[in-house]
């Protein structure tokens, strides 16, 4: 909920404020409120109420810092390597989320809960220090952060009236509700479809990890050429079959390998998504126009799983998990069609190619490449949308 509520404002504050030292407070901030978990674990006074509203003030904290994360990605990193740097950003994401929930399960073992949230505590010192310590660009620091007061809607403006941004922002929202219940019932399902328990649910969860993360080092290995416009929907396309193989499989060694192979095209959608929007945005945009790509990214996800779970209610956890990634697949289909050459460049007239030549250019890329080819790649590397020959 912190996150609908308040990215789109976060967003103006990372154009209007410098984005270090809105982070810096932000995390500081929040290592406060893991402060005052902490010491009401330790109290006995961690009751459900003090840890909804905590969590509640940790992902307002979160979300306000969220699109100046990313709107200072582009400023650390050279543009040519922005996609291997975003790449290496979600393996990392995904490493962290895999290997947290284990320490913490060895730590709320061999400890307490209270103890988890010492060391949750810790951790912020370290990142709070490396915001101090790093070093910025000459073009960050000179940055001239301009007072808008038409606040977000510039950003709301060019996201939908650009076709690639529209498009991009279009497949995340659509993504993100229709993939949400494979991962959030997927408890249920090791328990009741695959009845595996608690001990198989982690194996799942850590095989959709495993494959995310070999998603994200795999990403930055990918022809530099080969168009987003075509990566994107195609991912979307192969996460949703490996979701329907999951939600029909009743072996778990088959739904462990479908998560896995599935995990490779979700960071392949997400981080790609995300490096077309860096690099199309203005940079007078950035901090606003990541914030709409984060809200599309996140603010489906609690719709997604209240329907995906109503849906699993009336019938069944299966029924649930293959619904969700039914609508991903045709809708999946339907953006491999329509795919929109605008994420990578501005496209010229489009031409019609039919049906045989549009089902082999969305499998090859061939003769569909953008006008514009990106950073680092030598000139003439391009080819014409048309699939008229190069002169």
């Amino acid at each position: 909920m912190p996150h609908a509520l308040l990215l789109l404002a976060a967003g103006a504050l990372a154009d209007r404020y410098d984005r270090r030292k809105l982070l810096v407070f932000g995390q500081s901030v929040m290592m406060v409120f893991a402060a005052v978990l902490a010491v009401a674990a330790h109290l006995g006074l961690a009751s459900p109420w003090v840890v909804i509203a905590i969590a509640f003030l940790e992902g307002a904290a979160w979300a306000s810092v969220t699109p100046a994360w990313q709107a200072l990605v582009p400023a650390l990193v050279p543009r040519d390597e922005l996609p291997a740097a975003i790449a290496l950003n979600s393996a990392q994401f995904n490493v962290a989320r895999l290997l947290g929930p284990m320490l913490a399960g060895v730590l709320l073992s061999a400890a307490s809960a209270a103890v988890v949230f010492d060391f949750n505590v810790a951790s912020f010192i370290g990142i709070v220090l490396v915001l101090v310590l790093v070093t910025l660009p000459s073009a960050e620091l000179q940055r001239k952060p301009a007072v808008h007061s038409d606040g977000v809607k510039p950003a709301l403006q060019w996201a939908l009236r650009e076709r690639g941004p529209r498009q991009l922002i279009f497949g995340l929202f659509a993504f993100a509700l229709f993939a949400a219940p494979v991962q959030g019932l997927l408890p249920a399902m090791a328990d009741s479809e695959l009845h595996v328990g608690a001990h198989g649910y982690g194996i799942l969860l850590s095989c959709l990890g495993g494959g995310a993360i070999t998603g994200a080092l795999t990403l930055a290995k990918l022809p530099r050429g080969y168009p987003r416009h075509h990566l994107i929907p195609l991912s979307m396309l192969a996460f949703s079959l490996c979701a329907l193989v999951y939600g029909s499989s009743r072996s778990p060694l088959l739904s462990g390998a479908s998560l896995a192979v599935g995990g490779v095209f979700w960071v392949w959608s997400l981080a790609s998504s995300s490096t077309a929007m860096q690099l199309l945005v203005p940079e007078e945009l950035r901090g606003r126009a990541m914030s709409v790509l984060a809200l599309a990214t996140t603010g489906p996800l609690p719709l997604g799983h209240l329907i995906g779970g109503a849906v699993a209610h009336a019938f069944g956890i299966r029924t649930g998990v293959l619904a969700s990634a039914a609508c991903l697949t045709v809708f999946a289909t339907w953006s491999v069609f329509a795919r929109q050459p605008a994420i990578d460049a501005a496209p010229e007239r489009a031409v019609s190619r039919g049906l045989r030549g549009s089902v082999w250019e969305a499998l090859t890329a061939a003769s569909h490449r953008a006008q514009e080819i990106e950073p680092g790649v030598p000139p003439g590397n391009a080819e014409p949308i048309t699939g008229q020959a190069k002169p």
